[in-house]
């Protein structure tokens, strides 16, 4: 397996590996890269549904999404993201986001395989909570790591149903490297506990923004057969809307904390 870093923030690509073949001392290694650099584009890759299903399940039980109806009937933990050429809007939304922060337990490994690609565009892009977090100040760091949040799925209609809101903290560490990282983000973290939406939003929008900045990210091109794994409690992720007129479709399956 050789691992080529993408960026001094995180990001990696990783040759040498059948996803559909892995040892216990392959799989190892892999987590371990995945702990390093928090996401891994591993090319040449030809994953059906249920070999997906089966590489997400060796990160952890396998989360099926109560909303979205997008799954394969005989493989519901699998989402099929298809834009035909006719569609505007991207899957999971044009934001920087993680997945499944709204649940407890939490999402944990997302993978993301590119079955049909447009020629160009598409690109998705990652931003490292390690990162900006460590580049915050001391005053700021210590009063975040007394914080939590709530997360809701429903907060882009700015509402939070209990059925899928949970309360997150703020901060989290990393259970390999130690490192600790942000854990909030756009798309589902509505406000401080104990406090409002409207008073948690100029400290929450200053840390989306803060999060955002280029020198904490990375942007994968995709190609045919091209797999992206990444960790959700310690990654931002956005989906580029800059292609049309074609199709792409892709798989998707994400595994829960244990």
């Amino acid at each position: 397996m050789n691992i080529s870093p993408a960026t001094g923030a995180l990001g990696a690509h990783v040759d040498g590996l059948d996803l559909t073949a892995l040892d216990a001392t392959q799989f190892a290694a892999l987590k371990s890269a995945l702990d390093e650099h928090l996401v891994l584009y591993v090319a040449g890759q030809d994953l059906d549904r249920h070999q997906l299903s089966a590489l997400g399940r060796r990160f952890g039980p396998l989360f099926r999404h109560p909303i979205v109806d997008n799954g394969f009937a005989d493989c519901p933990e699998v989402l099929e993201l298809l834009r035909e050429p006719e569609d505007k809007i991207m899957f999971g939304g044009e934001s920087w986001h993680a997945d499944i922060t709204w649940m407890n337990p939490a999402g944990y490994v997302s993978i993301l395989h590119g079955i049909e690609l447009p020629p160009v565009g598409g690109d998705t892009a990652f931003a490292s909570n390690i990162a900006a977090f460590e580049t915050l100040s001391d005053g700021l760091k210590s009063f975040l790591r007394g914080q939590s949040a709530y997360h809701s799925y429903h907060w882009y209609e700015h509402r939070e149903d209990p059925d899928y809101t949970a309360l997150q903290p703020v901060v989290r560490r990393h259970p390999a490297s130690g490192r600790e990282g942000l854990y909030v983000n756009r798309m589902f973290t509505s406000r401080f506990d104990g406090m409002t939406a409207k008073e948690s939003a100029p400290i929450l929008d200053h840390l989306f923004a803060h999060m955002e900045q280029h020198p904490f990210t990375c942007r994968f091109r995709w190609q045919k057969g091209g797999v992206i794994l990444w960790d959700n409690r310690f990654t931002l992720h956005y989906p580029i809307n800059d292609f049309h007129g074609v199709r792409r479709r892709m798989i998707r399956t994400t595994s829960l904390e244990a």
